[in-house]
C-alpha cells in the first residue's frame, strides 16, 4: 500500500457518486475518501454513512483542508464555480463529462488549473475499457492498414437513475443525446484518430433539446465515420472499424467482448479476464488520476481532451441552428 496516500473528496452525492465513484474509491488503494460533499446535506451524511466516509459536508470549503483532490460529480452547470474554487484551494480536479457545459467555461477551467499548477482530467470513463484499449493499440500497430470506414450506433430509452433529472431540463444543460451519451463515442473517434476535418450533423430537435442525432464525420487519411445517438430508441449498440486488413467490432456498453476479422477468420474473446462493471473503471480512472498526480505525468483524459469534444460538440449545435426548422417534428425520431 502507498505510504503516502491522495486525500479525495467526491462534490456530488447523484447516481454516478453512489453507483460509480464511492464504491470504486474503496478500490483503489492510491486514495483515501475522506468526504462526500453535497447542497443536499442529508444526502451526504446517509452517503457517508453507508460507505463509511469521515466526513459529510454540504460544502467544498468545509473539507478542503483535509483534501489534496476532490471529484467533481455534480450537473454540469455548476462545475466551473467548483472547479475555480478547487484549484483556489490547492486541490487536483477529476470532473465528470463533459467537462461544462460550454467550450468558454471549459477554457476558464483549464486556465484556472494551469494558474494553480494542478491536474484536471476529465472523467471519459470509456477510455479506460479493456476493448477500446486494445483497439487503439492494434489502430496505432497499422494493423488494419488503412482504415476504411467506422460505424457507431448507441441508444437505448433513458433509464439511468438521476436524481435531478438535469439532463432533460434546457435551462441547466446546453444539448441532450449528443452532449450527454454521444460525448463517449465521439471522445473514442477522436482518441483513435484525432480530429475530424469535416462533419455533417443532424438532430431531431424543434429549439428543445435533441433526443435523436446523425453525424457523418471525415478524419485524415479520408477516414469516415457515421455516428447514430438516440435516446429513444434501441440501437445495435456497437462500434464496428473496418480496414484493408481487416475490421474490428465491439459492443459500446461491454467492457470486454471484441470480435477481430482477418481475412476470412472472425475470433470474438474477451479482451481482458475479471470482472467489468461500472465500478471497475470508475476505479482504473481514479487510479490513474492518483498516479498522475503522483508521477507529475498528464492523466489518460486530460482538461484539453474535454475541451475538444465540447468545441465540437457546439460547432454541431451551431451548424443545426444555422439551417431552417420546422415548426414541429414531422415524424418522432427523424434528424434533418
Amino acid at each position: 500500500m502507498p505510504q503516502s496516500r491522495l486525500r479525495v473528496a467526491i462534490v456530488g452525492c447523484g447516481a454516478i457518486a453512489e453507483l460509480g465513484h464511492l464504491p470504486a474509491a474503496r478500490q483503489v488503494d492510491e486514495v483515501a475518501l475522506v468526504g462526500v460533499v453535497d447542497s443536499d446535506r442529508a444526502r451526504a451524511e446517509a452517503l457517508a454513512a453507508r460507505f463509511r466516509v469521515p466526513r459529510a459536508a454540504a460544502s467544498l470549503a468545509e473539507v478542503a483542508d483535509a483534501t489534496d483532490a476532490v471529484i467533481l460529480a455534480t450537473p454540469p452547470h455548476v462545475r466551473p464555480a467548483l472547479a475555480a474554487e478547487a484549484f483556489a484551494a490547492g486541490l487536483h480536479v477529476l470532473c465528470e463529462k463533459p467537462l461544462a457545459n460550454s467550450s468558454a467555461e471549459c477554457q476558464e477551467i483549464l486556465r484556472a488549473a494551469a494558474g494553480a499548477r494542478r491536474v484536471l482530467a476529465v472523467a471519459h470513463t470509456y477510455r479506460f475499457f479493456p476493448n477500446r484499449q486494445r483497439v487503439q493499440a492494434l489502430l496505432r500497430q497499422g494493423a488494419l492498414g488503412r482504415v476504411r470506414q467506422v460505424e457507431v450506433e448507441e441508444g437505448t430509452p433513458t433509464e439511468w437513475p438521476t436524481r435531478t433529472g438535469y439532463t432533460f431540463r434546457r435551462e441547466l444543460v446546453s444539448g441532450g443525446v449528443l452532449l450527454n451519451l454521444g460525448i463517449h463515442s465521439l471522445d473514442a473517434l477522436f482518441w483513435w484518430f484525432g480530429h475530424p476535418v469535416e462533419a455533417l450533423y443532424q438532430d431531431d430537435a424543434v429549439g428543445g433539446l435533441e433526443s435523436n442525432a446523425r453525424i457523418r464525420l471525415r478524419f485524415a487519411e479520408d477516414v469516415v465515420a457515421t455516428v447514430r445517438l438516440s435516446r429513444t430508441c434501441r440501437l445495435a449498440n456497437r462500434i464496428r472499424v473496418e480496414g484493408e486488413a481487416g475490421a474490428l467490432t465491439l459492443p459500446v456498453y461491454d467492457q470486454l467482448q471484441l470480435t477481430e476479422e482477418w481475412g476470412s477468420k472472425a475470433v470474438t474473446r474477451k479482451v481482458a479476464g475479471g470482472k467489468s462493471g461500472v465500478v471497475r473503471v470508475v476505479a482504473a480512472q481514479l487510479r490513474d488520476f492518483a498516479e498522475s498526480i503522483a508521477a507529475r505525468r498528464p492523466p489518460a483524459a486530460t482538461g484539453a481532451d474535454g475541451l475538444r469534444v465540447v468545441q465540437f460538440i457546439e460547432q454541431c449545435y451551431a451548424a443545426k441552428r444555422a439551417r431552417p426548422l420546422p415548426a414541429r417534428a414531422p415524424i418522432p425520431g427523424v434528424t434533418w
